[in-house]
């Protein structure tokens, strides 16, 4: 909250004071002066009693008193009969200062005001990534860092220190798998929760999805989706390039990236935007965000920061696995750790390693093992409705090692069947 708005809340207040009191002006003046004296003396290392003096001899001492505001709404129990201004103020003081404290409380209980500085590992947002994303640790002291730097840039404002040029453009970028996107929506709360953003209306979009049906609209649409949100985030937004040497980018991505220029030049300041895609530690072929931003100077030029996700090492991939069954009510058998550790050792080497989503297939397959299990034990005749046991809950609540043996062998077989040419999996159940 910067001086301007600080003094605007102020003058209200006083304003609501004079009309509630039916005090002149030049009283409630002296009054002002009298209340931020004890505020002061109390916040000081002097005594906590004021000597009487004019208002004319606080002037360098109240030159900032509309910065103090809201601490001073905040410090005041009107309640108490034995606080420092209830000691301090006769009673016409005191009465103005009850009416003078109204507007203030009142923004701060209805929410409009939030004048503290939140410590981003504190926010909500943080913690339930923390506890959704397993490992990535780089990742979440770099958006620890951001929101730090922001808060910075925030408390400078308070003091009319002149403004940060800090864009909230970033790039998130990684292997595939490693939760980039889920990561960014949780920023965007970090960010909205420490009362960096005005607004919270979130959108997430593919590169495909910025262009229209006709050419044209795509300008309108990609104009449209900045308008209408305070939160944009953009996955994969290379798709829109043609990367092949043979064949050039088509009308509608030409059109949906010289927009999209256009939008993060100009609300680079007021939206959080984020380019979300596959770049960072991988080979060059497949660093798709590099390649995207090497060709798009205007976008590249905006992004303040980038935010690396690395892939994971097989502790990782057995923690990722464990946390996915227990989110899905399943019970894992003892002994499963030993069968998916060498599974998983081979995996975080393997050229075509999908990180999280490799622990997320292998799941699916355990799981359609253990349905096929469940199906030959109930039979077909099974009425649903009936009364549930002990026996049919655990069957239905746990991943055993049978299953998990049937899971790596149907997941080996697919990768073995990838098709080089799309370069996608053949799924077995």
């Amino acid at each position: 909250m910067n001086f301007s708005e600080i003094e605007n809340i102020e003058r209200r207040a006083y304003e609501n004071a004079v009309f509630a009191t039916g005090y002149n002006r030049k009283e409630a003046d002296e009054y002002i002066d009298k209340i931020y004296a004890v505020y002061f003396s109390q916040n000081s290392a002097g005594n906590s009693m004021v000597e009487k003096k004019t208002g004319a001899d606080f002037n360098e001492l109240f030159k900032n008193k509309k910065h103090n505001y809201i601490s001073l709404v905040k410090s005041v129990v009107v309640g108490d009969p034995m606080n420092i201004y209830a000691i301090s103020l006769g009673a016409k003081e005191y009465n103005f200062l009850r009416e003078y404290l109204v507007y203030g409380r009142h923004l701060i209980e209805t929410g409009k005001i939030k004048n503290m500085l939140i410590d981003p590992k504190n926010t909500e947002a943080y913690k339930k990534l923390c506890s959704m994303i397993i490992g990535q640790n780089e990742m979440k002291e770099a958006l620890c860092r951001l929101g730090a730097v922001f808060q910075y840039s925030k408390r400078r404002e308070a003091y009319d220190l002149m403004k940060l040029p800090m864009h909230k453009v970033f790039a998130f970028i990684g292997p595939p798998g490693t939760a980039k996107t889920t990561a960014s929506v949780f920023f965007a709360s970090m960010m909205k929760e420490m009362g960096v953003l005005n607004g919270s209306c979130m959108a997430y979009v593919t590169g495909t999805q910025l262009k229209a049906k006709y050419v044209g609209q795509t300008s309108e649409r990609v104009h449209e989706l900045f308008i209408k949100n305070d939160i944009i985030i953009i996955d994969e937004a290379y798709s829109l390039v043609n990367y092949n040497e043979t064949d050039k980018t088509d009308n509608f991505s030409q059109e949906a990236l010289a927009q999209l220029c256009t939008e993060v030049e100009e609300h680079s300041d007021d939206k959080l935007i984020i380019f979300a895609g596959y770049g960072g530690d991988i080979d060059e072929k497949n660093n798709k965000m590099k390649q995207f931003l090497n060709e798009n100077p205007g976008i590249a030029s905006r992004i303040t920061f980038t935010v690396n996700f690395s892939s994971y090492n097989t502790k990782e991939m057995l923690n990722i696995f464990e946390l996915l069954a227990k989110n899905a009510d399943f019970g894992l058998e003892k002994g499963w750790r030993d069968i998916l550790e060498p599974f998983f050792d081979k995996r975080v080497d393997n050229p075509n390693f999908g990180n999280g989503r490799d622990a997320r297939r292998l799941l699916e397959h355990a799981m359609s093992a253990a349905a096929v299990e469940f199906m030959n034990w109930a039979g077909t005749d099974m009425d649903i409705f009936s009364p549930c046991d002990n026996e049919e809950r655990e069957r239905l609540s746990t991943i055993k090692l049978s299953h998990l043996k049937i899971a790596v062998e149907q997941f080996e077989r697919a990768e073995m069947a990838v098709d080089g040419k799309t370069g996608r999996h053949s799924e077995e159940i």
